[in-house]
């Protein structure tokens, strides 16, 4: 089964593919009994257009045109009514047609279909007008039930995944951020793209999981993943909070290396790094609490933060070792975004859900 999926992939035969074959098909035989043309052709070409990767998508693109093909043949009746079919009328339907489409300040796609209607039932007559919309209204209508019963495989596994490789990516690059206080330029640079490349990671993370969860957002099955897939969304916004403040660490600590004794033997030096160190644990332990919210897990998320936060307020001690207002500014705002972090990964943002099957 799995390898018959992976040829179908490979031929381009995805399911959005196939849902849009299907209701092009559907919308043929349904408009053929409905419409009185014998080539009911627009019901199909209505379904593919409105066909989306989400419901949402195809919901709105249906009522783009369901909307536009009444008013372009309200427009078109109107004028053809007074005038014949020439270079003048044509010119005139598709004025009147953008203009009060641009005064209403209606989307490009409501605009373009209300100009295609006008200049299609202007050359076929009026009697052509009814089933045009029948047939769009048809197809529209086809292309969303579709999209609404053909959903996609079960995307929280993935989600899962996706989300636990963050989880670890940002607490690895927050342990390795304790580089940075070497001054070598090749160390910095790799930590500058390691931070980037997590950001990206983020967000493309954020993008896919609101896409799968907006799919499911109109039908009427699988409720359980739709809240999962929330939960998951918020997770991962968490972690994009989470590397924002990886980002300010890291610039902390570039401006620290470049006034003070970066001696990494120092008193100093290693009190930071082991807040840092911690910090990155609790992110690691964060990311597998959300995917399996158990008691186990819970305690030691818990008292993985506890550990971390009696760390952090211990290397409060190193404001006093310094008389520099610079100095002060960047400890300062190196230990604020390590207790943010602690915050993101807090009790408050666990998120208490199990998984779904």
């Amino acid at each position: 089964m799995k390898k018959g999926l992976e040829v179908l992939l490979r031929l381009g035969i995805t399911l959005q593919v196939l849902k849009t074959a299907i209701a092009a098909a559907l919308s043929w035989t349904v408009s053929s009994h409905l419409s009185q043309n014998d080539y009911p052709f627009f019901a199909p070409l209505a379904a593919v257009l409105t066909m989306q990767v989400t419901i949402a998508g195809s919901l709105q693109k249906g009522f783009y045109r369901v909307s536009g093909v009444i008013g372009g043949v309200i427009i078109s009746m109107l004028i053809g009514y007074f005038l014949k079919v020439n270079a003048g009328s044509i010119m005139l339907v598709v004025l009147i047609g953008m203009a009060v489409t641009t005064a209403f300040k209606m989307p490009a796609g409501v605009t373009s279909q209300v100009c295609v209607s006008s200049i299609l039932v202007l050359a076929f007559g009026q009697g052509y007008a009814f089933s045009r919309i029948i047939e769009t209204i048809i197809g529209s209508a086809i292309a969303v039930l579709t999209n609404a019963l053909l959903v996609p495989p079960n995307a929280i596994p993935a989600a899962e995944e996706l989300l636990l490789k963050l989880s670890n990516q940002a607490s690895m690059t927050l342990k390795d951020l304790v580089v940075l206080w070497d001054r070598d330029l090749a160390h910095r640079r790799e930590i500058q793209q390691e931070v980037k490349e997590l950001t990206e990671r983020n967000e493309k993370g954020i993008e896919a999981v609101v896409l799968a969860r907006e799919n499911l957002r109109f039908t009427p099955f699988f409720t359980k993943r739709r809240i999962r897939l929330t939960h998951l969304e918020t997770g991962m916004k968490h972690l994009n909070h989470i590397t924002l403040q990886i980002r300010g660490i890291a610039r902390g600590i570039r401006d620290l290396s470049s006034i003070i004794d970066t001696n990494t033997d120092s008193e100093e030096i290693k009190d930071l790094n082991r807040a840092i160190e911690q910090t990155a644990i609790c992110v690691a332990h964060y990311g597998e609490t959300v995917i399996n919210p158990s008691a186990e897990n819970l305690l030691i998320l818990i008292s993985s933060l506890k550990e971390a936060q009696e760390t952090q307020s211990h290397c409060l001690v190193i404001l006093k070792r310094y008389e520099s207002l610079t100095i002060l500014r960047d400890v300062g705002a190196v230990l604020t975004d390590l207790n943010r972090i602690l915050k993101e990964t807090g009790g408050q943002t666990v998120i208490s859900t199990g998984r779904v099957f």
